[in-house]
């Protein structure tokens, strides 16, 4: 598990903002925008439509409504998803300071594949470098999970359809992707990562995470861990009160209270650098009903591996001075 001599990977994106034109720059700031109304508008739906019908606008009731339809039907997608895919992909990118998505291994695809569950760290206020791979071509063929609440709801359910693969993060849908075979996606840190999110200091939220590993272990899946540099840096968030209000996020309760652009707080701050490593896979065996301590035993490897990763990259995010004294706190 220690760190390879020599680095062998794979950059399967690189945007270099010296070439990023001031409307390139728009394109970015209004596709990251729009994803992130959508995925807070996505929560307010409930209460947009209980709102709607007391007050009699049945014209947004019926939008709602009809928005709920589309995004249950069984559709495929098609070359009007596909364009709008390609939108994002081209465009997102072209806001921040630089965008590299880096594979390691060597071989993008893999010319054996091997079912694979993708870890991504940290999770952020918006999951950005989620959003990043989320629509990156090299990640098609990836089921990526989302919280149930989320996915649920019509308007984000619309949205992620169709531009990538989603799903449900609720534990019978993940063993059903798993048992079927899929390649699958998940923030394992989840509102607690989003919690813990700070402009100084990189956290991850794992310690107390075992059931994406038991779930691995039960169906012989390697898992990748991926590290997401530079997304905390993304939004400020209110620190401190740890304890209440990791409390509050057990029950399903977001806790951040984050900001961006002072114009506009929902757009993430300019001149950060996103760097994304996807770290080589860890091989598990396939164990049916794995015991707890065969369950912690793979939890420690991932954990090493993923500061394996962050030790070995820092440098590379962050530039050497700050990368030489950059750490994460593992919760």
């Amino acid at each position: 598990m220690g760190a390879p001599a020599t680095k062998k990977t794979v950059t399967v994106l690189e945007s270099n903002p010296a070439n990023t034109t001031k409307f390139e720059a728009f394109l970015g700031a209004i596709t990251v925008s729009s994803f992130i109304v959508i995925w807070l508008s996505s929560a307010a739906s409930p209460l947009i439509l209980f709102l709607s019908l007391r007050e009699g606008s049945y014209k947004i009731t019926a939008f709602i409504i009809l928005i709920t339809i589309i995004a249950y039907l069984p559709w495929k997608r098609g070359p009007i998803s596909r364009c709008v895919q390609r939108f994002i992909d081209s465009n997102h990118p072209q806001y921040y300071n630089g965008v590299s998505i880096v594979f390691e291994g060597g071989e993008v695809p893999p010319s054996e594949h091997r079912q694979t569950f993708f870890a991504v760290h940290p999770h952020g206020a918006f999951c950005i470098g989620w959003a990043l791979l989320f629509t990156c071509p090299t990640m098609h063929r990836v089921r990526f999970c989302f919280a149930p609440s989320l996915f649920a709801s019509p308007f984000f359910r619309l949205f992620s359809r169709a531009v990538g693969k989603p799903g449900s993060a609720a534990r019978p849908s993940m063993n059903a992707y798993l048992k079927n075979g899929e390649d699958c996606a998940l923030p394992p840190g989840g509102f607690e990562e989003a919690t813990l999110t700070s402009t100084s200091q990189d956290r991850v939220f794992i310690k107390k995470r075992y059931g994406f590993v038991r779930l691995c272990l039960k169906y012989g899946v390697a898992i990748r861990p991926v590290y997401v540099f530079g997304e905390g840096r993304l939004f400020s968030n209110v620190q401190g009160f740890w304890g209440n209000r990791l409390a509050l996020n057990r029950f399903g309760i977001p806790t951040i209270i984050v900001w961006g652009r002072w114009f506009f707080p929902l757009l993430p701050k300019k001149g950060v650098k996103i760097y994304i490593v996807v770290g080589k896979p860890i091989i598990l065996p396939k164990i049916e009903n794995p015991t707890k301590e065969e369950v912690a035993v793979w939890h420690n490897k991932y954990i090493a591996e993923l500061k394996r990763i962050y030790d070995e990259y820092k440098e590379d995010a962050y530039g050497a001075d700050e990368g030489k004294v950059a750490k994460v706190e593992v919760w």
